[in-house]
């Protein structure tokens, strides 16, 4: 069966009654959580000039635990926002989440091999992704326009097939995306995963 898609209410409703049994400390780290993602959303939106400082800020005077929360909450949002690019808005949301992991991971200086991978990947992979989808373009327009020129003719008038609408022009390039993504996704997620065992 089906699993349920719960609605935002109802999503909603389970957070309040967790909060609810929560005890006070888990209330708080709760709390240092949403304020941490908040944080990186802001970053994330150009909202935020001075990122570093108020990322230091809001870690003076936590205990460890809440650090720990802070540094996973942060490293989560930016690490979601590194997705194998589909448009240019994509690729420069990933750049500008890498951006944010070089800021908290300043004092690791061995990761930027890290950074400079997961930056080509993401690049390679839109360069590659454009590449393929032109390429199958073209091969379906070679065999459309013999059809389009039948067509116009016999009925006067001219006649024009967006083959990108073409039912098995969508079928190639779903199983070519498949395929391309599979390959850079396992890439992707093996490069991300090491951020997350720094803080896990």
């Amino acid at each position: 069966m089906a699993e349920e898609i719960k609605s935002a209410l109802e999503i909603a409703l389970e957070k309040a009654e967790r909060i609810g049994k929560a005890s006070k400390e888990e209330l708080e780290l709760y709390q240092l959580k949403e304020e941490a993602q908040r944080l990186s959303a802001k970053f994330l939106r150009n909202e935020l000039s001075d990122f570093e400082n108020k990322f230091n800020e809001f870690l003076q005077n936590k205990t460890s635990q809440q650090k720990r929360i802070i540094y996973q909450s942060v490293i989560d949002v930016f690490l979601k926002n590194i997705v194998l690019p589909k448009s240019e808005y994509q690729l420069e949301d990933g750049k500008k989440a890498l951006e944010g992991l070089k800021i908290i991971f300043k004092r690791v200086p061995e990761l930027s091999k890290v950074y400079q991978q997961i930056e080509k990947l993401l690049k390679e992979y839109y360069t590659h992704r454009e590449t393929l989808y032109d390429e199958l373009l073209k091969r379906f327009n070679t065999g459309v326009e013999a059809l389009e020129h039948a067509l116009s003719d016999q009925l006067g008038t001219e006649v024009k097939i967006n083959v990108e609408e073409h039912p098995q022009f969508k079928e190639e390039w779903n199983k070519i995306k498949e395929k391309l993504d599979e390959e850079y996704g396992k890439q992707l997620e093996y490069l991300k995963n090491l951020f997350r065992k720094i803080i896990s």
